[in-house]
């Protein structure tokens, strides 16, 4: 459990950090007095930082953020919308990679923007794994074009058909039944020579987690992954979102054992990334938001 207090003589008594703790364990029972920590939900807290991030004064001490965890926010370094939907906009997968080496100093930055990615409950779960040794990843693209091949089998039966459809439901069965031509297909020209599964990228990174325990960990990686993509963009470097990994190492732990993973975690998203060998000047229209609004304004 963590400790929390509140020193009265720095406090202004403006309640900010009652109104954004998430679970009340700050409260202020009346307006301009000092907040109290209620014992009854400090059990419920789970260090999320709202409090220290909140107070101007610095009036809140938290043992989860000991003095020097708490820094003010460089506003001039902010985009403002327009450049934070350029950046959106003109991101695009990238599957033709340079044979540079990528530097430390880039994907460490890369690992620092994706460990603060939002998680829920602030569980913070998702753990990575940054391979640039060429053998690795060759023998993980041979990985998933084996795991591609067992995905296609069953469906070139009917009794395989019924099988998955009992065990991945109808509409699970359907969908991986009309992928399975593709999968052989991937499969095929991997093992003849044609690497479309990873395009031979210079680094493979993988977001992965403990699967016990931890209830949003699959969507907590996946929200790191978005931020590392657009990292990458901003530092110059190219990726695509390697979904055929992810695919086989949701029915098989081959991968993660390559990779030593402990046996309980799982790989919930991967990136392959380098140095892009071409560039795009243009970005292209997407589909209208489908959006259904509630109320009037």
């Amino acid at each position: 459990m963590f400790e929390i207090s509140i020193d009265p003589n720095l406090c202004k008594k403006d309640g900010l950090c009652a109104m954004t703790c998430p679970v009340s364990v700050i409260q202020q029972p009346q307006k301009a007095t000092t907040p109290v920590i209620s014992e009854d939900h400090l059990s419920h807290c789970f260090g999320c930082g709202q409090c220290v991030s909140i107070c101007p004064q610095g009036a809140i001490s938290h043992s989860n953020y000991p003095e020097g965890t708490v820094h003010t926010i460089q506003s001039d370094l902010v985009p403002n919308y327009d450049s934070l939907l350029e950046l959106i906009r003109s991101r695009r997968s990238k599957r033709a990679f340079k044979n540079r080496t990528v530097e430390k100093e880039k994907l460490e930055k890369i690992l620092e923007v994706a460990r603060f990615a939002p998680s829920g409950h602030n569980e913070q779960s998702t753990e990575f794994v940054v391979i640039q040794d060429q053998a690795m990843i060759h023998k993980i693209g041979k990985l998933t074009a084996d795991g591609l091949k067992k995905l296609a089998l069953p469906f070139k039966s009917p009794i395989g058909r019924l099988i998955m459809r009992a065990m991945i439901g109808k509409r699970g069965a359907e969908y991986v039944g009309e992928l399975a031509p593709e999968f052989e297909k991937l499969a095929s020209m991997y093992d003849n020579g044609t690497d479309i599964i990873l395009h031979e990228p210079q680094v493979l990174l993988l977001f992965c987690a403990d699967s016990v325990g931890g209830t949003f960990a699959g969507t907590n990686a996946n929200i790191a992954l978005h931020n590392v993509a657009l990292a990458a963009e901003a530092l110059g470097l190219g990726c695509f979102y390697t979904g055929f990994v992810v695919t086989v190492s949701e029915r098989d732990d081959s991968i993660a054992k390559l990779v030593g993973l402990p046996e309980t975690h799982k790989i919930y998203g991967a990136l392959a990334m380098g140095y892009p060998q071409i560039k795009f000047r243009k970005w292209p229209e997407r589909n209208p938001a489908k959006a259904t609004w509630i109320g009037e304004y």
